[in-house]
C-alpha cells in the first residue's frame, strides 16, 4: 500500500514525518514524502522516498520573503499572517498541481495544517482514500489554555479561550486556503465555509505528535484526535565533526544558541549580545548559523574565546552534550531539547512558538520565554541564570527521561496502520 506524507513547511514540519515514514516502512508500507525541493536533505538516508515539490522554501525565507517578513517577526501577529498568506498564495498553483499528481498515485494520504484543506478538496469529488491529519502543535480550539497554542488565558479553562482559538482557526483557514480554493474552482465546486472546514477536520482521524507530559489532553478535543509522544527519527550515527568533537571534549558543557528556520533582523547585534552574555557568565557557547545568519564571521577579530559556530548539526548528537539550549521554540527543536534532558531558553518568533515557551516554563525546564522583539543582553543573561540553576537541570533531566521512554512515532504508525487496515475491510 502506497502512503503519501505531505510535509509542506520548514524542516520542523518535515522531520517528524520522516520518523513516521521510517516506522511505516517497518510495517511494509511503501512510503513517499513530499516537501519543498530544498528540504530533500532532511529525508536523505531514511529509506523514505522523496517527492520534491516544485519550489524551494528555505531559500526564500532566508533571502526573499523572510528578509522582508519573518526577519521582523515577533513584532506583530499581523506581519506574520501577511507573510504566511503571501507564501501560500505564491506557491498555490505549484502546490495544487504537485499534490494533485501525488495524491492520484497514492492509496492513502497523511496531510498537515498547510495541506489539509487542499487534500480535502482533492478527495471531495474523487475516489475515496484514507486521509489522516497530522499536527505537531496543539492547534485545535479548546477552552483549556494549556492545551491550545493560541489562547487568551494560558493558565485557565475558559470559554474565552475556546472563542479565541476558534477565531484563530478561521484566520488560519483564510491563510492556508489558496491551493484548496484553486482545486475547487477547477472542479466547479463552491468555496469552502469555515463550518464545513471544521466539520471535515472533526471527522478526519487526527494525530497530535506531542507528548501528553507537555501538552495536556483537553476534555473538549474531538474523539477523532489521538495523541502520541513526539516523533523522533532513528538515531543519527556519530560522531560529530572532528572540530566540534574536540571543542566539546575540551571543557565544560556549552550553551547552544540557534534559531533554526527563523530569520532575524540584525544578526550581528544578536551575535554581539550572545557573546557578551556568555562571556559575562563565564560559560562556553555553540552558535548555530541557521536561517538567522548567525555566522561568527560577522564578529571578525572580536570573537570571544570559548565560542564556536556550527552549521546544520544533528540535534540528537549535540544537544545532550550542552548545558542549556537557547532556541526559537519550534516544535521540533523543543522536542529535541526535551528528549536531551537539557534546560532551555525560548525566544519565540512566530506561530506556536510562544506556546512552547510558556509550557516549558510552567514545567520548570525553562526560563520564562523572551519574545524576539524583546531580546536584549540583560534579558538573555537573566534567563540563562534561571536555566543554569540546579533546579532547572533536575527538572529537565527528569522530564527528558520520561520523554525518551515514549515511542511517539511508533504509536503514530500503529494508529495509521490500524486505520488503513480498517479501511481495507470489505
Amino acid at each position: 500500500m502506497r502512503v503519501l506524507l505531505l510535509g509542506m513547511g520548514s524542516r520542523g514540519d518535515v522531520q517528524p514525518l520522516v520518523a513516521l515514514g521510517e516506522r511505516l516502512r517497518q510495517r511494509a508500507y511503501a512510503v513517499s514524502l513530499a516537501a519543498p525541493a530544498d528540504l530533500g536533505h532532511v529525508v536523505a538516508g531514511s529509506g523514505v522516498g522523496f517527492e520534491p515539490l516544485s519550489f524551494d522554501l528555505e531559500g526564500p525565507l532566508r533571502d526573499g520573503l523572510g528578509r522582508d517578513g519573518l526577519r521582523g517577526s515577533g513584532t506583530t501577529r499581523v506581519r506574520e499572517a501577511r507573510l504566511m498568506r503571501q507564501v501560500m498564495a505564491e506557491t498555490a498553483e505549484a502546490l495544487a498541481d504537485d499534490v494533485t499528481r501525488l495524491v492520484d498515485g497514492a492509496d492513502a494520504v497523511v496531510s498537515g495544517p498547510l495541506t489539509f484543506d487542499l487534500v480535502e478538496a482533492l478527495l471531495s469529488s474523487g475516489a475515496a482514500k484514507p486521509h489522516v491529519y497530522a499536527v505537531f502543535a496543539p492547534v485545535w480550539p479548546s477552552a483549556a489554555g494549556a492545551s491550545t497554542a493560541l489562547t487568551l488565558l494560558p493558565r485557565r479553562v475558559s470559554p474565552l479561550n475556546l472563542w479565541w482559538s476558534s477565531l484563530a482557526g478561521r484566520v488560519a483557514l483564510d491563510l492556508f486556503r489558496p491551493a484548496g480554493d484553486l482545486v475547487r474552482a477547477r472542479k466547479g465546486l463552491p468555496r469552502r465555509t469555515f463550518r464545513s472546514y471544521s466539520a471535515a477536520a472533526t471527522r478526519t482521524p487526527t494525530i497530535l505528535g506531542a507528548s501528553p507530559l507537555v501538552v495536556p489532553r483537553a476534555t473538549d478535543w474531538p474523539p477523532a484526535l489521538r495523541q502520541t509522544g513526539f516523533w523522533f527519527r532513528s538515531p543519527t550515527p556519530g560522531p560529530l565533526d572532528a572540530p566540534l568533537e574536540g571543542f566539546l571534549a575540551d571543557g565544560p558543557a556549552p550553551v547552544y544558541v540557534g534559531f533554526g528556520s527563523m530569520p532575524t533582523p540584525d544578526p550581528e547585534a544578536v551575535l554581539r549580545g550572545v557573546a557578551e552574555v556568555l562571556g559575562s557568565l563565564g560559560v562556553r557557547g555553540i552558535v548555530s548559523e541557521g536561517l538567522a545568519g548567525l555566522s561568527l564571521d560577522r564578529l571578525g577579530d572580536t570573537l570571544p574565546p570559548g565560542v564556536i559556530g556550527v552549521g546544520a548539526t544533528p540535534h540528537d548528537l549535540l544537544l545532550p552534550r550542552c548545558s542549556v539550549v537557547v532556541h526559537h521554540g519550534g516544535a521540533g527543536t523543543t522536542a529535541a531539547a526535551l528528549r536531551a534532558g537539557v534546560p532551555q531558553v525560548v525566544v519565540p518568533h512566530a506561530a506556536d512558538q510562544p506556546y512552547w515557551g510558556r509550557r516549558l516554563a510552567a514545567l520548570g525546564v525553562a526560563a520564562p520565554p523572551i519574545a524576539r522583539k524583546d531580546l536584549t543582553p540583560s534579558r538573555l543573561r537573566a534567563a540563562l541564570e534561571v536555566a543554569l540553576a540546579p533546579e532547572a537541570r533536575r527538572a529537565a533531566s527528569a522530564l527528558g527521561e520520561q520523554v525518551r521512554s515514549e515511542d511517539g512515532a511508533g504509536h503514530a504508525a500503529e494508529l495509521v496502520d490500524s486505520l488503513l487496515r480498517r479501511e481495507r475491510r470489505p
